[in-house]
């Protein structure tokens, strides 16, 4: 048997590496692009984050309904019902002067919903605060009559006084309850704060009978001087029959403040009764519908008083009230 030849050997040349060399990583151009958009981004990204938290924590907290309302409105309206009520037995007025109209559509929340002029933006929620609270106040106290105050006031809303739409807001919201239904009312002429309390008083006469024991008024905290100081004094109302709670809207209440002062409380100082000069021609100008009140008729022992327009503005009624001893 023929022997086998071998097959050649084949040498083959393996090149020396160098470990060190050979796995020492090469920075990719991708890593070191990251890198640099990491040192851009990052303080934009530190700041921001501390932008939004000096918002969230520095943020006018909202206004909030009483926790005892609900929010739900009654659709039911063909079968309400509501607790019958001895009117004579009323004797404390509570009192809510209008600001914006709420036009009936929509949710009383939204400002889309109310007809507003530029400065009152932003203060739907309060007006919402100070009918839920009045509410609250008439729930609380079985005795006691709401009246929301104000007339048709502007063209552009249309037949709608700023009593109305409280009124509907209040129902829309669910407020009106069974137990105060009947205790909820409106006063539709008044044009200004001073008319609000006056023509409040004269319409809580037409309702009751009775002229209010006491009065509550819930508005505006940085008008409370201009009731306390001025509107008492031309009425002679006594000032511890009488309360005014304050809810402002949300934020900063100095510039509100400073403007009140300059444009409704030294304006009524001089002009107690608001006969003349500026506070007149702002009724006329909120009184485009043109309507007249009645309460001289109603109220015919306020008959006097309605008119009064003395030569000195300041000077004080001295003749008969009803609530005057």
């Amino acid at each position: 048997m023929p022997s086998r030849t071998p097959p050649p050997m084949v040498r083959i040349n393996i090149p020396t590496v160098n470990l060190s060399e050979a796995w020492a990583p090469t920075p990719l151009r991708k890593h070191r692009l990251g890198t640099r958009l990491v040192r851009l981004y990052l303080p934009c990204l530190l700041i921001f984050s501390l932008v939004l938290n000096i918002f969230f924590f520095t943020r006018p907290v909202p206004l909030l309904r009483p926790s005892s309302l609900s929010s739900t409105r009654a659709d039911d309206r063909a079968h309400r019902e509501y607790d019958s009520v001895d009117f004579k037995r009323l004797t404390d007025l509570v009192l809510v002067p209008g600001h914006g109209v709420y036009l009936g559509d929509g949710l009383p929340l939204n400002e889309a919903s109310w007809y507003l002029l530029d400065e009152q933006r932003g203060e739907v929620g309060a007006f919402m605060a100070h009918i839920a609270k009045a509410v609250e106040i008439v729930k609380e106290h079985d005795q006691s009559l709401l009246l929301f105050s104000g007339g048709k006031t502007r063209i552009e809303a249309g037949a709608y006084s700023e009593a109305q739409g409280y009124w509907a807001a209040a129902d829309r919201m669910g407020w009106l309850t069974k137990d105060v239904y009947r205790r909820v009312a409106t006063e539709e002429f008044a044009r200004d704060s001073y008319e609000n309390v006056v023509f409040s008083i004269a319409r809580f006469h037409e309702i009751t009978g009775n002229y209010p024991d006491r009065i509550t008024v819930v508005g505006f905290d940085f008008k409370k001087d201009r009731f306390l100081d001025l509107h008492l004094r031309a009425l002679r109302y006594p000032k511890i029959r009488f309360n005014y709670v304050g809810i402002n809207p949300p934020g900063d209440s100095a510039p509100l403040l400073k403007a009140e002062r300059r444009d409704a409380y030294e304006l009524f100082a001089k002009d107690l009764y608001g006969c003349s000069g500026k506070l007149a021609e702002k009724r006329v100008s909120r009184n485009p519908f043109m309507m007249n009140h009645g309460y001289a008729k109603s109220c015919p022992e306020m008959s006097s008083f309605f008119d009064y327009c003395p030569a000195n503005p300041t000077a004080v009624y001295d003749g008969a009230l009803p609530w005057v001893n």
